[in-house]
């Protein structure tokens, strides 16, 4: 953790991958440039693993596009860009409190449980714990 102005801030890797309720890597179908799923010699579709930075700008991207953001003020849209931007140029970003629980917000209102999971376990690991 890192002080900037005297607000605890919590660096975090981005580039990390997801990781289920069940310890495995969560994934999405790998896709070619045609954006058609890619099948391996198996006959299996191929996936690749999720990052944090995949699953944290897409719930960004969404903020007032949804039907609970029709009365969302513009601040909190050009915040969500501000933080969209950070996540998208940096391998690591230092986030204050109120930027995580902006996100697990924006996670929770896009994506099923075993992301926000996932992803929580990374914005905030002890919430979690038993």
């Amino acid at each position: 953790m890192t002080v900037a102005n005297e607000k605890v801030s919590t660096e975090v890797d981005v580039t990390q991958f997801l990781i289920g309720y069940d310890g495995k890597a969560l994934s999405d179908p790998k896709l070619d440039a045609e954006g058609k799923p890619v099948v391996g010699e198996d006959g299996k579709p191929e996936t690749v693993p999720v990052s944090f930075r995949v699953i944290a700008t897409i719930a960004l991207e969404q903020v007032g596009r949804m039907e609970a953001d029709r009365s969302l003020p513009p601040a909190e849209k050009l915040r969500a860009y501000q933080l969209a931007h950070r996540i998208a140029l940096q391998d690591k970003v230092a986030f204050k409190p109120e930027d995580i629980t902006f996100l697990e917000n924006r996670i929770g209102m896009t994506f099923p449980m075993n992301v926000v999971g996932a992803t929580a376990m990374i914005l905030n690991p002890a919430q979690l714990t038993e």
